[in-house]
């Protein structure tokens, strides 16, 4: 480009994915810019900062909100994301330890080009007023209460395990003084002294233009896209002296050394359920430059830990009474790669046993004698297949290594394609001897001291923390006064009517609009064969005509193909839940194993860890869960998805799994130990319990989803676990045989097909080894299960009842409301419902205002689900669920009866911004593929019904809305017509009783039982013995995730 700013460092082609990547540096500035070049409907922007601070301030994490405050030529609170509502996209950020990455999802290129530049200033260019940082960092309310986004983000992670650990692990790796030993999140006591003035003096000295880089993916005009970064790039300060540059980490005072010894630290966390702990094992592995070394560490830790036949898999949890319930190890990728692996839910009284036995295992690995060359080039291999096919769905990957790339490589650009061009790093570690495997597990893993953190439960600190926080609250109030708190009250208002001050309307209104059609959605060919009688075939397309011809006369199966070219094949094979027998469902969570299991065929025995290694070869994933594209949860869905030349081995792995698996006694009793291990962890999560509460008070016990829920089914579980000690096996093998018997019949598989199949010989009679020598059903098709014919009289109903479940580890609160709306796609409301969601939880919406923006709560949203006939009203890290509630209960009724009147602009916001959830959607061709079955086939509305939806919702009147406000919304907080399900820490179930019962709802209570039966709660706490809990009781309903049924357009 003629006398740009920019000169070209980087251009290439990926050679494993269809995209294309080219790096730009502005002379002036230092300014980098990226595009990953690929087909999409989506353009993403990722502007990443490198972020170092040696403290626990949260400067990092507190800039980042910060910045979406107004910037200098756009001095406007919400300015940019309510112009990013109109321009079809969505904004967000992320801050870890190392940086931090501003996000922008748009709708196509026009939307985005219009925007980019209004960011940017955002991010360079901030207002950071102290109004701002006083609501949205910390801030004391009327009532004495603590306050404020980012201190609300933190007090609901700050005292759980994996957090301490975490921060512990930082403290003992690094230098006090490096910013790698920070907590860039902030910690509570911290951000309570931070002041606005810390802040400044942190985006002066990080915030400039050369630690800066503006990253694209997807479908640009590179021409326009540079303009504007040269436009952009002329209003910025010159480069001084390129020498003198300080980058972050990579210039730092304080580099990572090797620990000079091992370093154990043991901690602990609150909870009363002293049960299970955590273990965390960390290294400090190869430089960022020893790019092989750092590949082949990863490498090496999927082939100790990733599969049930892993090495410290094996023998730590798939055995009888597991040491934890799961392993997770991974690297953090610094100036050196960290890498580090994680127990969780260990038995307490082994933590211990758990490390050493660890150790243990690793040094008698770690030699030539009996490290598995083979198995570790089949993980090598397996690996790079699964690199390829999500690199070909999505660009996210690639986005992380040019972030990667921009912290600490170069800044000529020259390993950037030297590490994404091509995968030579694969191919080298596919040829190392066994003796280099040897020597770098040594010489990491072994000889290499670590940090080790023990993390203990303790209902000591429990009580400390809690009566700390009681003791902080009352002495506030006692110090404040009322005179204080009024006065708090009165300046919280002040500042909050400064920071809400309206955008002019000319801003908005000269905003250019884009335009919808311009956005180039993902088409792929549907065909529809066998019993699949959902679609017409197109017969004059040759493809199609090929696939029809294959198919064999009298075809007994549903097949359902997507084509477009790929380098993988995507198999789904879904069934229908309402075929197991109701007294079984509980046994799912253990039939869905089948993928681990040995196989019987012809009389021989193959072991499950041979199963498990021949899997893993021939396919990139297989797995059972339920829901199919989080819809329908009822729905089971056996997935496989392979290289396209494996396409038959995926059909023959199928049928092992479904008729020749082998339910052996000690697999079932290591994954019901397992199950029951991991219980511990899933009671420490508040949104888990609460999605425990919903699921079974909502759904009955012939709901696959209440059958899947941990609480419900935890003496189910010891009750099996029991058997198998006793002698009883037999009758647990009996029943999950006949689920077997039942699933797996002809008329209950739809087979769902996505790739690419126009090389593949017999791609339909191929089909027929699925089904060779099993019994073809005369039945009819089974119909679809519809989660809304499994719901319970109060999942009907939803009325009148207040449920709290008190979780003693959560600090946040919780909150779920809902209401009923009609359980059919085709309503005539039911467009005005969805853009009425996206209109009061838009960003810098009705609802972000009045209760993120005030501290109220982390978020708070409005989601609709037809399958499930509900829509809900959700506050998420909830610091002041009750004012959350009151506050939404004010909009919607204010919107409702016309005393706010809703604003021309927001309702053009909430549009695009649909637009944008559907377009996002539909990124891949894969997730295309899926949307588009779910939409002709599940939902029956067509297959072309997303453009169909944006015409509708482009017509809606405000009438419109304020019509499905009164019809549905108001209802959501009213005792008449509402149910809401709340977690909650145990101290604050008194204040919610009381206050939802003021509001004329039946409220009851029931506390997160103990994992240990002999784990009673006599010693309970002052606020505990104030509300009167129930004794857990199941209540019939399930749902294994709250966004499972979440469909709204």
């Amino acid at each position: 480009m003629t006398g740009s700013n920019f000169e070209q460092i980087a251009n290439f082609d990926v050679e494993y994915a269809p995209s294309s990547i080219k790096k730009w540096r502005s002379k002036r500035t230092g300014l980098q810019a990226v595009h990953i070049d690929k087909e999409s409907p989506i353009v993403n922007g990722f502007f990443a900062v490198a972020t170092e601070v040696e403290d626990d301030s949260g400067t990092p994490h507190t800039l980042e909100h910060l910045v979406f405050m107004g910037s200098k030529k756009y001095p406007y609170k919400g300015l940019l994301d309510t112009l990013g509502n109109i321009a079809f996209s969505s904004t967000n950020a992320w801050t870890a330890t190392d940086q931090t990455v501003y996000t922008l999802t748009t709708a196509g290129w026009e939307g985005f080009k219009l925007l980019l530049p209004i960011y940017l200033d955002h991010i360079l260019n901030p207002t950071l007023t102290d109004e701002a940082c006083y609501t949205e960092v910390y801030h004391v309310d009327g009532d004495g209460k603590e306050k404020g986004v980012v201190f609300s983000e933190m007090q609901g992670i700050q005292n759980q395990p994996w957090f301490l650990s975490a921060l512990d692990t930082q403290r003992a790796l690094y230098h006090e003084k490096s910013g790698y030993s920070s907590e860039t999140g902030g910690l509570m006591e911290n951000l309570r002294v931070l002041s606005n003035d810390t802040i400044r003096k942190f985006h002066e000295s990080s915030y400039r233009p050369s630690n800066l880089c503006v990253i694209l993916t997807g479908t640009i005009d590179e021409s326009e896209f540079l303009q504007l970064l040269d436009k952009f790039d002329d209003e910025l300060p010159d480069l001084n002296n390129e020498s003198e540059i300080y980058r972050p980490f990579v210039d730092s005072k304080y580099p990572i050394i090797p620990l000079p010894q091992k370093i154990i630290k043991t901690i602990e966390f609150p909870d009363k359920d002293e049960s299970h702990g955590e273990l965390s094992i960390s290294w400090i592995g190869p430089k960022h430059e020893e790019y092989e070394e750092d590949l082949a560490i990863t490498l090496l830790l999927d082939y100790l830990t990733e599969s049930s036949v892993a090495l410290l898999t094996k023998n730590l949890v798939e055995i009888d009474e597991p040491l934890a319930s799961d392993l997770e190890a991974n690297t953090d990728d610094y100036t050196h790669t960290i890498p580090y692996i994680k127990l969780n839910d260990v038995p307490t009284d082994k933590l211990e046993y758990a490390k050493n036995e660890l150790f243990r295992l690793l040094k008698e690995h770690a030699t030539v004698e009996n490290f598995d060359l083979t198995r570790v080039r089949e993980i090598v291999a397996n690996a790079k297949d699964k690199l390829i096919f999500a690199v070909e769905k999505s660009e996210d990957i690639l986005a992380d290594s040019v972030i990667t790339d921009f912290l600490y490589s170069d800044l000529e650009g020259k390993y950037l394609s030297t590490n994404l061009r091509a995968l030579n790093d694969y191919k080298a570690i596919s040829e190392w001897s066994i003796e280099q495997w040897v020597d770098l597990f040594q010489k990491y893993l072994i000889n290499n001291h670590p940090a080790i953190v023990i993390a203990k439960p303790s209902k000591a600190l429990y009580k400390k923390v809690k009566d700390d926080n009681k003791k902080l609250l009352q002495n506030r109030k006692e110090k404040l006064g009322e005179d204080g708190l009024a006065e708090l009250k009165e300046k919280l208002d002040k500042v909050q009517a400064i920071n809400d001050a309206p955008i002019p309307n000319e801003i908005l209104e000269s905003f250019p609009k884009p335009d919808p059609s311009k956005i180039k959605f993902i088409n792929t060919t549907s065909i529809a064969v066998g019993l699949n009688k959902d679609y017409e075939n197109d017969l004059s397309n040759e493809f199609v005509s090929k696939i029809l011809q294959n198919t064999p006369q009298n075809f007994p199966l549903y097949i359902n193909i997507d084509q477009f070219k790929s380098e993988f094949i995507s198999i789904d094979i879904l069934l229908s839940s309402l075929e197991i027998p109701q007294d079984l469902l509980p046994y799912f969570d253990i039939f869905s194993e089948l993928f681990t299991l040995p196989l019987e065929i012809n009389g021989k025995t193959i072991p499950y860890e041979q199963v498990i290694k021949d899997l893993q070869n021939d396919t990139v994933e297989a797995y059972f869960y339920t829901a199919f594209n989080n819809q329908f949860s009822e729905l089971i869905d056996a997935k496989i998805q392979v290289k396209k030349q494996d396409y038959y081995k995926a059909i023959d792995w199928f049928k092992k799994i479904f008729w020749n698996t082998k339910f052996d006694e000690s697999r079932i009793k290591v994954t019901v130990d397992k199950l029951l291990n991991a219980l511990p962890s899933t009671k420490r999560s508040g949104m888990s319990m609460l999605t425990s509460l919903t699921v079974r008070t909502s759904f009955t016990e012939r709901s696959i989803k209440h059958a899947k829920d941990s609480l419900y089914t935890e003496n189910f579980f010891k009750e099996i676990s029991s058997k198998i000690e006793n002698g009883q096996f037999k009758e647990i093998e009996e029943n999950l045989e006949s689920i077997r018997s039942k699933l797996f019949n002809t008329n209950n598989l739809r087979i769902i097909i996505s790739g690419d199949l126009s090389n593949i010989e017999n791609p339909i009679k191929s089909w027929e080894h699925l089904i060779q020598n099993q019994p073809i059903s005369s039945k009819p098709l089974v119909p679809i299960p519809r989660t809304f014919n499994v719901r319970t009289e109060l999942g009907k109903s939803l009325s009148k009842k207040v449920k709290i479940i008190t979780a003693p580890a959560s600090e946040s609160t919780f909150l779920l409301a809902s209401t009923k709306v009609p359980t059919d796609y085709h309503n005539e409301d039911s467009a005005a419902i969805a853009l009425a969601a996206s209109y009061l939880q838009a960003v810098e919406g009705p609802f972000w205002r009045g209760i993120r923006g005030t501290g109220l709560a982390y978020g708070a949203n409005v989601s609709r689900s037809v399958e499930t006939g509900q829509l809900s009203f959700d506050i998420y890290r909830g610091a002041d669920a009750i004012g959350a509630f009151k506050v939404a209960s004010k909009i919607v009724n204010d919107l409702a009866d016309g005393t706010v009147k809703l604003d021309k602009n927001l309702i053009q916001g909430a549009v695009s911004s649909l637009v944008n959830s559907i377009a996002s959607s539909e990124s891949n061709y894969y997730t295309a593929a899926a949307t588009k079955y779910v939409d002709n086939v599940l939902k029956k509305r067509g297959p072309d019904f997303n453009n169909k939806f944006i015409e509708q919702i482009s017509k809606i009147t405000e009438d419109d809305l304020v019509k499905v406000l009164q019809k549905y919304y108001v209802k959501l907080f009213n005792s008449e017509s509402s149910v809401i399900f709340i977690c909650s820490h145990p101290s604050k179930a008194k204040e919610l009783n009381d206050f939802f019962t003021d509001l004329k709802y039946e409220v009851s209570v029931e506390e997160v039982p103990s994992s240990k039966d002999d784990q009673g709660d006599e010693e309970e706490d002052d606020d505990d013995e104030e509300m009167d809990s129930e004794e857990y009781t199941d209540e019939s309903g399930s749902e294994e995730d709250s966004e499972d049924e979440s469909d709204e357009e």
